[in-house]
């Protein structure tokens, strides 16, 4: 593992603070007197450090538990890691887990014009080599499935295997029914979260013009999760959007997409397995035909669809989800 300066601080200042907890009359510290996170830094198992990259920006990263490393890969363009850590929760005993926000998010601040999707293609290659992590298994969620797969494309000897959550699909509409089969989902999605957004607000009592500050909240992350959830009752474990959302990042990096992309040969090359995790109400493939249709004769490719889940499909299957999860990532302990 690699030391950072910020390391020692992180690790001293959560032992000063465990020393510092009142203690029972048998000399055992109380529980709940320091938090979850300090207490695994004091035991090195939770740290938060900066990369330095191209530009002069800085990449925030952080790392908890230990075990095989998992690279994760957060969603956007323009979001942060910290809504992904729910997803995780649990398995720090057994992986040590990497996170960090990508250039111009929001602990990683970048100016507009260095951000890119090479510029981030780049950062994840400086992060693996600055983690001396040889082949790593990536976790991608939603675009970051898309900067996944593109690292992919561009190092398929630096990846040892790949789980896509939320996954956009491997390659742009290749023909008339391919690209039939995106406005159908497209569509059929548009209509179930509005309707799903409608009824939830109407039984919160939100449906109404004179809401207060809180109540305008509420409304909107209800929105939030209709677009992101199939139980939108749930709106409040919806984590993100907001302050913790930089749409100028987002574009910036939008803008520098491709205009068609085709993952698959790289996919196919890839001799480690790979596994697609995805909702069948999920916004970048409602009902998962086109998904089905573009991996269905790749060999090493599982596509699971989970019923009644989003695209944060943890908050709507937690055990579902954890139990596909799982058993994605110990393909990895079995030898080719």
């Amino acid at each position: 593992m690699v030391t950072h300066a910020t390391r020692g601080f992180v690790v001293l200042a959560a032992a000063a603070a465990c020393a510092a907890c009142d203690a029972d009359s048998d000399g055992r510290h109380s529980a709940g007197a320091v938090s979850p996170r300090l207490v695994a830094a004091a035991a090195g198992e939770w740290e938060e450090w900066y990369l330095p990259v191209d530009g002069g920006c800085s990449l925030y990263v952080r790392e908890m538990g230990s075990g095989p490393p998992l690279l994760v890969v957060h969603g956007g363009w323009g979001a942060e890691h910290d809504y992904l850590t729910d997803a995780f929760h649990g398995l720090e005993s057994q992986y040590r887990l990497i996170f960090y926000d990508q250039r111009g998010s929001l602990r990683s601040p970048c100016p507009d014009s260095l951000v890119s999707v090479e510029q981030h293609i780049a950062d994840l290659e400086a992060l693996r080599a600055e983690l001396a992590i040889d082949a790593p298994v990536i976790i991608g969620h939603s675009m970051g499935t898309f900067l996944a797969m593109s690292y992919l494309e561009r190092h398929p000897h630096r990846v040892g295997g790949l789980v896509l959550l939320g996954s956009l699909v491997p390659a742009t509409p290749r023909d008339e029914e391919e690209l039939a089969i995106s406005r159908r989902q497209e569509q059929a999605f548009a209509e179930w979260a509005r309707a799903a957004q409608e009824r939830q607000i109407a039984t919160e009592g939100l449906d109404r013009d004179d809401l207060s500050a809180k109540e305008r909240t509420y409304r909107w992350r209800i929105g939030f999760a209709s677009g992101n959830i199939y139980h939108v009752d749930r709106w409040r474990q919806m984590m993100g959007g907001m302050v913790f959302y930089s749409a100028e990042a987002g574009r910036a990096a939008g803008r520098t997409m491709p205009g068609e992309w085709d993952f698959i040969p790289a996919i196919r090359a890839l001799s480690r397995p790979v596994t697609v995790i995805n909702g069948d109400h999920d916004l970048v493939g409602f009902g998962g035909e086109l998904h089905r249709r573009m991996l269905q004769d790749i060999p090493n490719v599982e596509l699971v669809i989970l019923e009644n889940a989003g695209h944060n499909a943890w908050i709507d299957q937690p055990e579902r989800f954890r139990q596909e999860l799982l058993r994605a990532l110990s393909k990895y302990d079995q030898p080719d």
